[in-house]
């Protein structure tokens, strides 16, 4: 699946502002060209899912095996998001996107021969849709993360919401138009159109995009950089919710996209070109939604418009399973496009606007991983509800699983307040007398503090905010200790891996991170910052001589 993506800032005319600031982003020249090339991209792949679905619909007659095709699009992205992502921080990022547009088209085109040939199984259609999602899996958190880098920072809600219009505006041609092609050409014209419109999209990578910014520091290691992104996940209850809540949302709305090619046979009786149009549908009621969830966001806040979303999905779910009649599923699958397209670009918005620019595409990739894991066990599991009962009982247990799934939303409530302020806060590594290379380690930072008894529970709660900051930007075994004979004196400690990560650190905290800091400075009783000090571990091979510098100071005249 391709990147759906959002806005807030102002355009550069009056037309662009009457329209809520929705396509300010599209002023922007380099965001307008990618975004153009992705709709074009986004047509293809949608068209290619509908030869998919259909063909494997004339394959088999397994409702399992037709559900899976949604499954084996999704599945890649819980294996590979994580690495690509991690991949997008730490390298050029437009490398890594041409990579992954370069190995779907060369796999669109295999499909489309092997189709030709008829030489194309089951096997062998699940297979090449895996494939085809893998190159997606690379394409997605990386695609999301450059959209940060080419818009002004109040425009990246909107970026996210307009690419989100991009994908919904194929899908609301694209399946019609696939149908039709599937119909007259086959299904591997459908897999043959797909591999041509990823060459525009290319050709914007290859000389429109921008060098991501340079970092003089030395790369992450891998394994380190992933660590760091989940930690930083962990560390971020704002961004855990909006995970949690996207994936029980997940897992019960893929019920219409999975089993829609047997919803159109089976019960309303159509064939390839009905399927399209269906999906056409559903793609008419996610644009619906596109014009609605950013002034709606904005009025009501996230929690309440997702808690709406989820009731009307919910809904049209059990509208699905209760009904064949034309209108009425032509009305559900409208309202299901556009809750599906407003709760999933709503999860998306609160992620990015919580996340750092450093570690921003492997949250995100984590935030897929979640998100489509549950969408991809979602798709098989309604399949084989289908399979052993029949399809209306599987989407009446999968609006019953949505609706249900608002229980759990006073645990995971959506962020209320604004997003943070990323801003560097300047500081640098402490002095060192000792000389000190990259990889020297670990480092242990302590910092002393008086505190009056009276104020110890408010100090600590205070503390422990401040030691997500720590943990999140990549401090381990953070703690804060109490001395038992000096009830006053306080001591806060935490590790970094080595020099090089102390300096990743200091330059990873933002001003809100500097603000959460003050708050507890305000509790040092003598009005002053803690004491600090920075320590490094030691054995009898380390150099113990100081600074070459240090020591001519030092040096008698």
């Amino acid at each position: 699946m391709k990147s759906e993506i959002e806005d807030t800032g102002s355009g550069k005319n009056r037309g662009l502002k009457a329209a809520g600031n929705l396509f300010a982003p599209l002023a922007e020249t380099r965001f307008r060209q990618l975004w153009s090339a992705n709709l074009l991209s986004n047509l293809g792949w949608l068209i290619q899912g509908v030869g998919a679905a259909w063909l494997m619909a004339e394959l088999t007659s397994s409702p399992q095996m037709v559900a899976l095709v949604q499954t084996m699009t999704q599945l890649p992205i819980l294996l590979f998001a994580l690495f690509a992502g991690t991949a997008g921080d730490l390298w050029e990022k437009r490398w890594v996107l041409m990579t992954a547009q370069v190995w779907m088209l060369s796999t669109s085109i295999v499909l489309a021969v092997l189709s030709y040939a008829g030489m194309v199984t089951p096997a062998v259609l699940l297979a090449f849709t895996f494939m085809l999602g893998a190159g997606a899996a690379i394409n997605g958190p990386v695609f999301q993360a450059v959209v940060r880098e080419i818009v002004r920072p109040q425009m990246l809600a909107g970026a996210v919401v307009i690419n989100a219009v991009a994908f919904n505006l194929a899908r609301a041609v694209g399946p019609a138009l696939g149908g039709g092609i599937v119909a007259t050409a086959g299904a591997e014209a459908a897999f043959l159109f797909n591999a041509v419109s990823y060459i525009a999209l290319i050709l914007v990578l290859l000389f429109n995009l921008p060098a991501s910014p340079r970092n003089e520091l030395p790369r992450e290691r891998l394994g380190s950089a992933i660590l760091a992104g989940m930690r930083y996940v962990g560390q971020t209850p704002d961004i855990w919710h909006a995970m949690g809540r996207a994936s029980l949302y997940g897992f019960a709305a893929p019920a219409v996209m999975a089993l829609m090619p047997l919803i159109v046979r089976d019960e309303m009786g159509g064939g390839a070109i009905a399927f399209g149009l269906m999906l056409g549908v559903f793609g008419v009621g996610a644009l619906v939604g596109a014009f609605t969830v950013q002034p709606l966001r904005q009025k009501i806040g996230a929690e309440r418009l997702v808690t709406i979303q989820t009731g009307l999905f919910g809904g049209a779910l059990l509208t699905l399973g209760l009904t064949s009649a034309p209108v009425a599923v032509v009305l559900a699958v409208m309202v299901g496009g556009s809750c599906w397209l407003g709760a999933f670009s709503t999860f998306n918005i609160s992620v990015q606007m919580t996340t750092a620019p450093w570690v921003q595409s492997r949250v995100l990739a984590i935030y897929q991983m979640a998100l489509f894991g549950s969408m991809a066990l979602g798709s098989w599991f309604w399949g084989l509800i289908a399979e052993l009962t029949d399809i209306r009982i599987a989407m009446l247990v999968a609006g019953l699983s949505m609706l249900g799934s608002l229980a759990l939303a006073p645990w995971l409530r959506l962020a209320v307040s604004g997003p943070p302020d990323f801003s560097p806060s300047g500081r640098s590594e402490p002095d060192a007398l000792l000389p000190v290379q990259g990889g020297d380690g670990p480092i242990l930072n302590r910092m002393e503090y008086r505190v009056a008894l009276k104020d110890a529970q408010a100090f600590v709660l205070a503390m422990d905010d401040l030691g997500h900051v720590r943990r999140r930007n990549g401090a381990i075994r953070w703690r804060l200790f109490q001395d038992l004979a000096d009830p006053e004196h306080w001591t806060e400690t935490f590790m970094l891996a080595d020099w090089d990560e102390l300096r990743r650190f200091n330059r990873r905290e933002s001003a809100t991170d500097i603000a959460i800091e003050t708050r507890v400075w305000k509790f040092e009783q003598s009005g002053e910052p803690p004491v600090a000090r920075y320590m490094i571990a030691r054995r009898h091979d380390s150099r113990f001589a100081l600074d070459p510098e240090e020591e001519a100071r030092r040096r008698p005249e």
